[in-house]
């Protein structure tokens, strides 16, 4: 029976500023490919990877959602149901460092509205 155990699914959402690369982060983490070209998000996308941990096989679903404040009321939808966040900042743009406590308290929310309505 073992061998029969369901395959667990997390998802992880991908969440900063436009432009900090949140898309090439994901391309490489799951394809290992790295593009210079930029081409913004719209609304989101998602790619899976399969890992093994601890002698389990865990599908990682990652969704790489739009930085651009016309984008984010989008956003929060992709949000509902997500297990962890990845926040992603340009190491040469302040501003985008500075964001990322904004993003975390917005995932916070969410994720705390969802916890709620769960109960």
């Amino acid at each position: 029976m073992s061998g029969t155990r369901k395959k667990a699914l997390l998802k992880v959402i991908i969440l900063g500023d436009s432009g900090v690369g949140k898309t090439s982060l994901m391309n490489q983490y799951v394809n290992r490919r790295f593009s210079n070209q930029y081409k913004a998000t719209i609304g989101a996308d998602f790619l899976t990877r399969d890992v093994n941990i601890d002698d389990r096989t865990v599908t990682l679903q990652i969704w790489d959602t739009a930085g651009q404040e016309r984008f984010q009321s989008l956003g929060v939808a992709f949000y509902r149901g997500a297990d962890c966040c990845v926040l992603a900042f340009d190491v040469t743009n302040a501003a985008s460092f500075k964001s990322l406590d904004s993003w975390r308290d917005e995932f916070l929310i969410q994720a705390r509205y969802v916890f709620e309505l769960l109960k």
